[in-house]
């Protein structure tokens, strides 16, 4: 076994056995966890776009366990794994999101299975990968328009433009809250910036974006330059967006 892999799994075994969170991507899961639950009813319908070994997608069922919910795993090992779990709850998907429909070549990470997308993401050198053949198709083409979406979780390691392009109908059809990840090193790979980003839930979709800690606690919107510095330096990287009116359930 590799160093780095054994540290790993140590990491996170002591994550699930401490009372307090150590890492960044620690803390937004038990923001995203309290997100879950204050905005989601027992039939509210959940989209896990990048769903990987499931933690999110947990949640959603355990907080809104009378609604079948949509998820998107295109790795075969982990598609299979949520399938076998989740099959009752959820419409799993083995598929890549984005905004065409095709075959197209992904970047597995085999040693970190978090750092895989459709386009190679800069990692350390000791990461084994290989490339695989996945589906891709748009959100809108896969979403029954008769449901109504209230919650969408996209994290595809810098695919989240090309999420958010196909899957514009549903969108504005449904107004769901989106917790996003989002950064410059994404937007180099996909041909995006925080300006492109910010104008489209802004200016498309009638939304304002937020810090997960800053919907929670303040309500305080994120102005423009705020979000680009948070995208340029890598300090904030998963956001919340929501149009300028969403109920919190009561």
């Amino acid at each position: 076994m590799q160093l780095p892999t054994f540290i790993k799994k140590i990491a996170k075994k002591l994550q699930s056995i401490l009372p307090f969170a150590f890492s960044k991507n620690e803390v937004y899961d038990i923001y995203t966890k309290e997100i879950i639950e204050a905005i989601c009813s027992q039939d509210s319908i959940c989209i896990d776009i990048g769903a990987n070994e499931g933690k999110i997608l947990e949640w959603i069922t355990k907080t809104a366990p009378h609604a079948i919910h949509y998820a998107f795993e295109p790795i075969p090992s982990l598609y299979d794994k949520l399938k076998i779990k989740y099959s009752q709850q959820a419409m799993i998907f083995p598929v890549a999101l984005s905004d065409q429909k095709s075959v197209s070549s992904f970047n597995l990470v085999i040693t970190n299975h978090a750092l895989s997308g459709l386009k190679k993401r800069p990692y350390p050198s000791f990461h084994q990968e290989k490339n695989i053949s996945v589906a891709t198709d748009f959100l809108d083409n896969i979403i029954k328009e008769d449901d109504n979406i209230h919650l969408i979780k996209i994290d595809v390691e810098g695919g989240e433009w090309n999420v958010l392009k196909g899957a514009t109908k549903t969108i504005k059809r449904s107004n769901p809250l989106i917790l996003f990840e989002c950064g410059k090193v994404g937007g180099d790979l996909y041909g995006f910036n925080a300006s492109t980003i910010y104008q489209l839930f802004t200016q498309e979709f009638g939304y304002s974006i937020y810090t997960l800690k800053g919907w929670l606690k303040t309500k305080n919107e994120l102005p423009f330059l705020e979000f680009e510095n948070y995208y340029e330096t890598g300090k904030e990287f998963f956001f919340l967006a929501a149009p300028i009116s969403i109920p919190i359930k009561s």
